[in-house]
């Protein structure tokens, strides 16, 4: 099961793991694009989820549970960027963005597991980022609920390790998506050179985060469980 596969990393992911043979349930906000671009053979559900709707999550769920389906992995990548300074933002901003990044990808695990729809053995993969770690200017809410994220990997790898289940995380620099294509449209090419140049190895494109996930779904990840992978072109030591 894959959030955010209409588009970025979620998309690449979704291509990836199609492309070794998974059958994938996409859930996407963009019911169009959701469903273009995939093979009918490796798709067994699409499925319309908002994940800062919590009504559209639990049908999201509800369908699942409806169609017997059981989960080998589940990858949540689904999720906003926010650059704002501290002195413009906001409690219903803030409120909006943890909806989404944080209590929506959590509140989609809570109900898998509620609903038993996790077979034993299987992985989960949520996206931190680099910012939780290092910061930044005009990052207080992104990188909170990223920060937030990383705690929650911890805890829910140690609670769902009774059934077998595995919790790990992601932590990503700047790739290179639609969503990163809006932010740099406001910024100058020096800006946009300057925050490359952070980056050792340059900015990443979302098929380099795509193979770290499929990595971890994998049985040659069996037995990590509460990991964060940094995989950020060398940001985070920079």
């Amino acid at each position: 099961m894959i959030t955010g596969g209409s588009s970025g990393i979620g998309r690449a992911c979704a291509l990836r793991l199609a492309s070794r043979g998974a059958r994938l349930v996409l859930l996407g906000r963009d019911e169009g694009r959701l469903m273009t671009g995939f093979d009918p053979q490796t798709v067994a559900s699409f499925l319309h989820c908002d994940l800062a709707n919590p009504e559209s999550l639990r049908a999201a769920v509800a369908g699942l549970g409806e169609k017997a389906a059981t989960l080998h992995g589940c990858v949540l990548a689904a999720g906003a960027n926010a650059f704002r300074p501290l002195a413009l933002e906001s409690s219903e901003r803030m409120a909006s963005l943890w909806q989404l990044n944080v209590s929506g990808s959590v509140g989609l695990i809570a109900a898998a597991v509620k609903g038993r729809l996790f077979r034993d053995g299987a992985s989960i993969v949520l996206f931190s980022s680099a910012v939780a770690r290092t910061g930044g200017a005009g990052l207080v809410s992104y990188s909170s609920t990223k920060g937030a994220i990383e705690a929650a990997t911890r805890s829910m790898a140690a609670e769902l390790a009774r059934l077998m289940v595995r919790v790990n995380a992601v932590a990503p620099g700047v790739v290179r998506t639609p969503m990163t294509e809006q932010h740099f449209s406001k910024l100058s090419a020096e800006q946009i050179a300057a925050l490359e140049a952070r980056h050792p190895l340059g900015f990443g494109a979302p098929e380099d985060l795509a193979g770290a996930v499929e990595f971890l779904l994998s049985d040659d990840a069996r037995w990590i469980t509460g990991s964060i992978l940094t995989v950020d072109g060398g940001f985070s030591v920079s």
